[in-house]
């Protein structure tokens, strides 16, 4: 949906719960604050994105980020799964690490 608003061109989008979280919809927004500025809400099983664009953007430009931010929503999901995936395997790395420091050598 294209709005013209006397700040800039906005744009909506809208996502669903079931395939991207809050926290996704957020992190992959984050990558774009030099670009738009976001406001959320959150309307049953959708997440609802008003992306409003910086004075002097063109449709066509907004447009454009808007797919880039769509393919930012997926990447921030999956590096979110592969974190989840391989936390037991971090942490495990993690607490060797830590534990041969923790020991005094010697003893």
């Amino acid at each position: 949906m294209a709005v013209q608003t006397d700040t800039g061109v906005s744009r909506r989008v809208v996502v669903d719960t079931s395939v991207y979280s809050l926290d996704t919809v957020k992190k992959a927004a984050y990558r774009f604050l030099d670009r738009f500025a976001g406001d959320f809400s959150v309307n049953g099983n959708q997440i609802i994105c008003s992306l409003t664009f910086q004075r002097g953007a063109a449709d066509a430009a907004a447009d454009a980020i808007v797919q880039d931010f769509q393919r930012e929503l997926l990447d921030q999901d999956l590096r979110e799964k592969v974190a989840a995936e391989t936390a037991p395997i971090r942490n495990a790395i993690l607490a060797l690490a830590f534990s041969s420091v923790a020991t005094p050598r010697g003893e």
